[in-house]
């Protein structure tokens, strides 16, 4: 059974963070390289002085709070921590909505409010946001093993155990692998899925998928979108930059988990910096001069959900679990609930809409203006909307939610 939750630190843990804070031994750099080898010094230098000086988590936790009903509840020997936010409209749709790495539900303040209370003639819903396991308020697994199957049966009982036996999903990063999953193995309860980061490949027996591919890789052929448009295909390539510079952490963090742990639970700032250089090339930035499109404090406070809870570890241990559970085939599965994808240019990378449709049954794709791999804090409206116009199909969902 769900208890209410309060957010609540120890003095004594944020003395100590204080402490360790003023005690920062900060790396050495070379002249203008900025963030070419990683997060650039002088930002983390200007987080540094903030965090020591200006930020207040005691009155962020007051606001986490005041704005969101917390809960816990004990499910598969997990203490899972969860925002539960009703609608007051008749036709409110239970949505559970899952944030990834390196986020938490903070993501989400902006995006719940729109969801729950929409504007006139827009869908609403009971929003379920619950914290991965290992990630921020929840507790870890304590056994080997637990990945994206066993999160997304974690999920689907919590969602049961709040009397929502049918229900949709929502998410990016890991939650549209948890949403997927949901899709797959609970689909009598999960109706149907919505996501904003998709990962899709390519049938090599396909021709088109073939001639799509030399399209985007073949030299000088990227100049001529035939059988690709000109976004696809920086679509693609996004998803080859990505395994070639920016998998480092991945890489990492699937293998070795524990020795990183080690440092990143150890340093404040060394965490920060870890993180806060995927909050940077992940996002949208050219609308914001190339700065960061997040306030200082939500940076921070997001990393204080990991640092402050001592779930840094676990939560890098995901990624060891995914990759060594064995799951992949099972995962490959063709999704057969109504999937809607929200594809945001700035995203990770961005593949076709036909690749995508050999692992889901896709019945709407938007692509968005602007927006990148936090979606639902860059573009809370514009992530919202899209939610609201696939899940307010009658013709999709009509008959599973007529007497919601």
């Amino acid at each position: 059974m769900a208890s209410p939750y309060t957010v609540h630190i120890d003095q004594a843990a944020l003395d100590d963070l204080q402490e360790r804070l003023g005690q920062t031994r900060l790396p050495d750099h070379l002249q203008g390289s900025q963030w070419d080898y990683g997060t650039e010094p002088s930002y983390i230098q200007e987080l540094l002085q903030y965090w020591k000086t200006t930020y207040d988590w005691r009155k962020q936790e007051h606001l986490l709070n005041k704005t969101l009903h917390h809960f816990t509840i004990p499910l598969n020997a997990i203490d899972l921590h969860f925002v539960h936010e009703k609608s007051k409209h008749k036709n409110a749709i239970p949505l559970l909505i899952t944030h990834g790495w390196p986020g938490s539900f903070l993501e989400f303040t902006e995006i719940i409010p729109q969801l729950v209370n929409p504007g006139e003639g827009k869908q609403a819903f009971h929003v379920v946001a619950p914290s991965l396991p290992g990630y921020g308020f929840s507790s870890a697994p304590k056994h080997k093993g637990f990945a994206l199957i066993s999160i997304a049966k974690t999920f689907n009982q919590l969602m049961l155990e709040l009397g929502y036996t049918k229900y949709v999903a929502q998410g990016g990063d890991w939650g549209s692998a948890v949403s997927k999953a949901l899709g797959i193995f609970h689909s009598e309860n999960c109706r149907g899925i919505h996501v904003n980061f998709m990962i899709a490949s390519p049938n090599r027996y396909n021709p088109r998928h073939l001639l799509q591919l030399a399209n985007a890789f073949v030299p000088y052929a990227d100049q001529f979108p035939l059988f690709l448009s000109a976004d696809e295909i920086k679509g693609i390539k996004g998803l080859g930059r990505f395994q070639s510079q920016e998998s480092g952490y991945f890489q990492v963090q699937s293998t070795k988990p524990q020795s990183l742990g080690y440092s990143l639970n150890d340093s404040p700032v060394g965490l920060l910096a870890w993180m806060v250089e995927k909050f940077r090339t992940w996002s949208d930035r050219r609308h914001t001069n190339g700065q960061l499109p997040f306030s200082k404090d939500f940076l921070i406070t997001n990393c204080c959900l990991y640092w402050l809870t001592g779930n840094v570890t676990s939560s890098c241990r995901l990624y060891y679990e995914a990759k060594h559970a064995r799951e992949g085939r099972q995962m490959k599965q063709y999704c057969k609930v109504p999937t809607g994808v929200g594809v945001f240019p700035e995203e990770i990378c961005c593949l076709p809409k036909n690749w995508a449709e050999r692992f889901y049954n896709i019945q709407q794709w938007t692509v968005m203006k602007k927006g990148g791999h936090f979606a639902a804090k860059e573009e809370p409206e514009a992530l919202a909307n899209d939610v609201q116009i696939f899940f307010g199909n009658k013709a999709l969902f009509g008959k599973d939610f007529a007497s919601q």
